[in-house]
């Protein structure tokens, strides 16, 4: 019986079946908008600074692909790097990759998404639990990392899906885990749904707004309505955890 509080507030407040289908839809969405990318909106510049939907593809191709590794091996009771050679692998691929044929792209996504779902398919029901090497964390967190890459990744290849779309679930997350990225003191207030965020007890800036568009402040990606705050601008945030 697992000890983890799958559905505690900083997870979304969602049992895993709610999360993993909000998975499968986005898994959806990626394969579906994959389709419909030319070359030339495979090379177009995005939000995202220096990235392209070229590199949005293939890390998420090789991320899914990480990710199915660290299912495969937690089963095994072994435990592996997400990517050989760390995170440098990671970032030479994408560069190195990222501007290859958009075909070959979407057959990557399609492989990795494919076997992310065999290898998480392939869970026992305490499987969650087993030890990774991501974040040396239960395999857990690559679930609610996968959520996150998922939809944030989404939005950035600006082919439809928006941060005004994203689940408050998914929001209730994001902005709990990117807490770190909040200058002392500053307090955030969801003034859709009254959720409030303190991050540590100085005094600092107050940070009003919906809760999508305070997920999507503080996760640098583009909402229709700006959060407020009494400060004279937007807090400068830290850096990603």
């Amino acid at each position: 019986m697992s000890n983890t509080p799958y559905n505690a507030p900083e997870y979304g407040g969602i049992e895993i079946p709610e999360r993993l289908k909000e998975i499968t839809a986005a898994h959806e969405r990626l394969r579906a908008e994959a389709a419909g990318l030319t070359e030339q909106d495979a090379r177009a510049a995005i939000e995202l600074p220096g990235w392209t939907r070229g590199h949005v593809l293939i890390h998420l191709a090789d991320l899914s692909r990480a990710f199915a590794r660290q299912a495969r091996y937690a089963v095994e009771g072994r435990t592996v790097e997400v990517y050989d050679g760390g995170r440098p692998t990671r970032d030479r691929r994408i560069e190195e990759l990222h501007d290859r044929p958009v075909e070959w792209l979407r057959e990557q996504l399609e492989e990795g998404l494919t076997a992310l779902e065999e290898a998480w398919a392939a869970l026992g029901p305490d499987g969650w639990d087993l030890p990774c090497a991501y974040r040396n964390s239960p395999l857990f967190a690559t679930q609610l990392a996968w959520w996150r890459e998922t939809e944030l990744h989404g939005v950035d290849l600006g082919a439809g899906h928006r941060s005004e779309d994203w689940s408050a679930a998914l929001c209730t997350h994001v902005v709990t885990f990117l807490q770190p990225r909040l200058p002392e003191g500053t307090v955030l207030v969801a003034e859709d749904t009254g959720q409030e965020w303190r991050k540590g007890s100085g005094e600092g800036a107050e940070v009003r707004g919906s809760l999508r568009s305070l997920a999507a402040w503080i996760s640098g990606r583009p909402h229709s309505a700006a959060p407020t705050t009494t400060a004279a601008s937007l807090p400068e945030l830290n850096a990603w955890p």
